[in-house]
């Protein structure tokens, strides 16, 4: 499906129809490790959508919510499910933007249909779910500012194949391990000119790549930085694992990209909002 079709996520309207998702882009080699995945997760969804709705306790709901869509948004993502990473990302701003009733409907109708996506793709019968179908609106790219980089890496020929494809969009400062990185992405905060983005590799000595990943998110919460406004997390990595892969999105990562990253990387941040399209293409060219 074109984006333009999970734009009235975010206004609690209409979804698309989940009879007409892309399937194309599917990584079969992932695929069990996803279902099983996302099936968990959508069944936490749930309870923390209900549980928000009752507003007992509405912060650590929401922080729930917001941690659930991340993941299963990256997930998806990084299997091929690109409809589903695509409703997760409209939900996520629409989840900000709603009144507390309407985000609590909103969630339950995402987890509803990402629930009967996952039927449907095993062979299975969905049409107890209700189908939505959206109109088409058009959307814009934003022209970003020049971001600032954080580039985690230990090993020197990596650090340097990340600044020559970041030099055109960022201003790269790097890390040669974990600790060190850590260090000046609290440095950053303490100065108020905190990263735009991080570029983290996971086999790296003092801190691997999942350590200094837990400690950034873990920080943030404790400042009470919750969701969007979390600085974005970009894994490089040469670990295509499922545990690597689904572990890192599950400790709050954005994105996976396997090393070589060359253009993956732009693909990632331009679905992040970091980047605009038109301007990478004409890198690219």
């Amino acid at each position: 499906m074109k984006k333009e079709a999970f734009t009235l996520v975010r206004t609690n309207g209409q979804f698309p129809d989940p009879a007409n998702v892309d399937s194309s882009m599917i990584i079969e080699d992932l695929w069990p490790a996803y279902i099983d995945s996302t099936t968990s997760q959508l069944t936490e969804l749930e309870a923390a959508a209900l549980a928000f709705e009752a507003g007992k306790n509405s912060e650590e709901d929401a922080a729930k919510i917001r941690r659930i869509l991340h993941s299963i948004k990256g997930e998806s993502g990084m299997c091929g499910v690109m409809d589903v990473y695509t409703l997760c990302h409209e939900a996520e701003f629409g989840f900000e933007e709603m009144g507390h009733s309407d985000a609590a409907d909103m969630v339950l109708r995402v987890k509803d249909w990402i629930d009967a996506v996952v039927r449907q793709l095993q062979g299975e019968d969905a049409s107890e779910f209700i189908h939505y179908q959206a109109p088409v609106q058009q959307l814009n790219l934003s022209v970003q500012k020049r971001l600032k980089a954080l580039v985690i890496d230990d090993d020197p020929v990596c650090r340097k194949g990340l600044e020559l494809l970041l030099a055109d969009f960022c201003e790269c400062t790097f890390a040669e391990n974990g600790k060190e990185g850590f260090q000046k992405f609290l440095e950053g905060l303490d100065e108020r000119k905190p990263y735009d983005v991080v570029t983290l590799d996971i086999q790296m000595p003092t801190m691997d790549g999942h350590q200094t990943l837990e400690a950034i998110r873990k920080t943030e919460r404790e400042l009470g930085i919750e969701g969007l406004d979390g600085i974005k997390i970009i894994m490089t990595t040469s670990q295509e694992e499922p545990e690597h892969v689904f572990g890192a999105f599950r400790e709050g990562c954005e994105a996976y990209v396997i090393k070589p990253a060359a253009g993956k990387l732009y693909d990632e941040m331009v679905k992040l909002g970091l980047l605009d399209a038109n301007k990478v293409y004409a890198v690219k060219k």
